[in-house]
């Protein structure tokens, strides 16, 4: 009897490349399908290795991240000017231009601020000439005000001079600052204590005042401070940028060195002296930004991880009922439960990108939402309880 030959068969390369294709395409084709099915995320816990789970968490959590990171790291420093300027570009120039005038030197070199304090105490002069702690800048215009009582023109309106201080610019020494920031001393010294506009008219008036305040290493200004906290914008910045030039030159040039092309008293010099100090604030307010960019962007990412495991506790909670199926998910199942269903709410929270105020401003809560509004989908269908 002749014995029979077995051949031996080997799975060719290219079935083995199809075999991998065909499980790849299936796995993608589970992950866009957990986009808007919540049976698939639930049958992902079971079925689908727990890695996987984690990593579709992650990118779930970074992409819903994406707009708060952009969200800082696109601020700068001349934001600080946007909207209403406040006749900032006129009172600064007034004050480089007494800073010119006096030859009150303020010199930035090495991330410090070198003034002659000296010569500083001459441009610090209240209304009246006396020396203060500051400098001001006042202005006077007519205004129409109504005659007291007691006068044959009571009640009528009548033109008088009304003056105002629109500018107040302060230095604080290292040995002021007694180890401070530069914004607490600020806030603890200057708002609420020292109104530049008490006293100027009978009207009462409140605080209205633009504020800089300059210290060795870091500034802070404020635009039309009414209080510690009530203000239209704020800033604080340091002088880390590499370049060195003195605050009185910008009367005349810029950070850079390059002259002005229009001449004191025109608007496009304003707006050249205005425009310098936009890129003041841009340069020192860019370390900070970045700081805080990441700082936010860290507890942003922190958070949206702790919301897909508080989830994941919610829908264990929420299928421990004696009447509900799907009591037999474990702890760990309901946690990848939450990590499958997180992608769809990172992948919608992209809408913080659209430039409409309360998205913008809500940017880092939509993940919160939209998570929640999904579990919440999920525990009145798939996981609802069941009664006869």
């Amino acid at each position: 009897m002749a014995k029979r030959k077995i051949k031996a068969t080997t799975v060719k390369p290219t079935q083995q490349k199809e075999k991998k294709s065909s499980g790849l395409w299936a796995n993608i084709k589970f992950l866009f399908s957990t986009l808007f099915s919540n049976d698939r995320c639930i049958e992902g816990s079971t079925k689908k290795p727990w890695y996987a789970a984690i990593i579709v968490a992650i990118v779930a959590c970074i992409i819903a991240t994406i707009p708060t990171m952009v969200n800082y790291f696109t601020r700068s420093g001349a934001d600080f000017f946007n909207g209403a300027n406040y006749s900032l570009d006129t009172s600064l120039t007034e004050f480089e231009k007494t800073l010119n005038d006096e030859n009150v030197s303020m010199s930035i070199e090495n991330g410090k601020l070198t003034v002659n304090e000296e010569s500083w105490k001459k441009v610090c002069k209240d209304k009246d000439g006396n020396q203060a702690d500051h400098y001001s800048h006042y202005y006077t215009v007519k205004e129409s005000k109504l005659v007291a009582e007691g006068s044959e023109t009571a009640g009528k309106p009548t033109m008088k001079d009304v003056t105002y201080c629109d500018l107040v610019v302060y230095y604080v020494s290292a040995a002021k600052l007694s180890g401070s920031t530069v914004y607490a001393y600020t806030a603890a010294n200057i708002l609420d204590k020292n109104d530049p506009n008490a006293g100027l008219n009978t009207d009462e008036v409140t605080w209205a005042t633009n504020i800089i305040v300059f210290s060795e290493e870091s500034f802070v200004a404020i635009k039309k401070p009414n209080g510690v906290s009530s203000y239209v914008s704020a800033i604080q910045g340091k002088y880390d940028f590499p370049d060195k030039f003195d605050l009185k030159d910008l009367y005349s040039k810029n950070m850079k060195g390059e002259e002005y092309k229009h001449s004191y008293g025109t608007a496009e010099h304003r707006n050249d002296v205005l425009e310098s100090y936009k890129g003041l604030f841009t340069a020192s307010y860019e370390s900070t930004k970045n700081a805080a960019a990441w700082s936010y962007t860290g507890i942003a990412l922190a958070i949206n991880v702790g919301l897909v495991f508080l989830y994941g506790l919610l829908i264990f909670l929420m299928t421990r009922g004696k009447h509900n199926p799907n009591r037999i998910l474990t702890f760990w199942q309901t946690q990848k439960i939450s990590c499958w269903e997180s992608l769809a709410p990172g992948l919608l929270s992209l809408i913080g990108f659209i430039p409409i105020p309360f998205l913008s401003q809500f940017a880092m809560f939509l993940f919160l939402f939209l998570l929640g509004m999904r579990t919440m989908w999920m525990s009145t269908r798939q996981l609802r309880p069941q009664y006869e």
